[in-house]
């Protein structure tokens, strides 16, 4: 008990020690749902689930001023799953974001893992981001292949200053391997930020295996806002060549997407379509295409926290059997999947 009150007095004493050489915020959110989701001819299905409105997590960041225009920063972030009071299932704990960086006039130098600039335009320029009902990766094969698709570990990444609203970002991820590539990445991202207007050109290479098959993407997203709504898209181009670098295409697929958000007062309407065309190769990719459509409304009952309900469907073509996440598995080729989810989220 007597060490408790010590600590309890000390703590003031630390904070303020603490907050004289540098700042740390504390932030997250936390966001839950229920979904239901029903795959063509299959029983239907009633899940609870995370990260519908915006994906779940909880961190630290902080930063320390070391004169002269030069910070020293950190980042810290964990997945949050509310639904099952859990984190990510791959056994990193920080495993949306931990970096340590330099920042200045001259930019900023970022080591650790982080988000891979040639993965961004979908959360971008999609109202539904990739997360919850609406995800709009679900229609492709390759997000899911590679553990490295959204995130790299071992990253040295670097930021230019912003210039008349241009910025580039640059990321290598080493393999720490001697003999094999495997999860080498290099990408980059070009960005135009003023005022209504948002471009961004983005490109990403990841070596996958040993025999130097190569996971090459390439993409340009866009949104605009007009006021009484913001027009977004984006372009996405995925090929996966085998064997030695050069060589043959083993798949290809294009993804691009239209969307809008419109405000309604305090809260805005979303709604967005995603089209999936898969190219070359074998049969598995070559006309096995897939539409989802999605339309949503978000009610913010403050600036932290919102009430949110989407609708979604997905259509299948030719070998393709995309199914909107928490429906039945099974799905036969060329079916559909129709669901909707209502849920809440709040930040902090």
């Amino acid at each position: 008990m007597k060490f408790n009150r010590i600590l309890a007095a000390a703590l003031p004493v630390i904070s303020l020690a603490a907050s004289a050489q540098s700042s740390i915020t504390l932030f997250g959110i936390v966001d839950v749902n229920g979904r239901y989701v029903k795959n063509s001819d299959l029983p239907s299905n009633m899940t609870m689930n995370n990260s519908g409105l915006s994906s779940g997590r909880f961190g630290f960041r902080g930063t320390e001023d070391l004169g002269g225009g030069l910070r020293a920063e950190f980042w810290l972030e964990s997945d949050l799953y509310a639904d099952t009071g859990t984190t990510h299932a791959n056994g990193k704990f920080f495993q949306r974001r931990s970096t340590v960086s330099l920042a200045g006039g001259f930019g900023e130098l970022r080591l650790g893992r982080d988000f891979t600039p040639a993965a961004q335009n979908p959360t971008k320029f999609d109202p539904f981001n990739v997360i919850g009902l609406a995800n709009s990766n679900i229609i492709s094969r390759l997000p899911g292949t590679f553990s490295n698709y959204y995130r790299s570990d071992n990253a040295i990444q670097y930021f230019t200053p912003k210039w008349s609203g241009f910025q580039a970002e640059v990321m290598y991820a080493l393999d720490e391997d001697p003999v094999s590539s495997a999860g080498r990445h290099f990408g980059s991202r070009l960005t135009y930020d003023s005022g209504p207007l948002n471009l961004a050109l983005t490109y990403g290479s990841t070596d996958v295996n040993a025999a130097g098959t190569k996971l090459k993407q390439y993409g340009a997203g866009a949104s605009y806002d007009f006021g009484f709504a913001k027009l977004m898209g984006y372009f996405q181009r995925e090929d996966l060549p085998y064997g030695t670098y050069g060589t043959r295409i083993a798949g290809s697929e294009d993804r691009w997407q239209v969307g809008l958000t419109v405000p309604v007062g305090a809260n805005y309407i979303r709604a967005s379509y995603v089209r999936t065309d898969s190219r070359r190769g074998p049969v598995a990719f070559n006309g096995s295409d897939a539409n989802r459509y999605a339309i949503g409304y978000v009610h913010n009952l403050s600036r932290r926290t919102a009430l949110y309900g989407t609708l979604a469907r997905v259509t299948n073509k030719g070998g393709a059997n995309f199914s909107l996440n928490g429906g039945t598995t099974g799905l036969a080729a060329g079916g559909s999947s129709t669901g909707a989810e209502l849920g809440m989220r709040h930040s902090f």
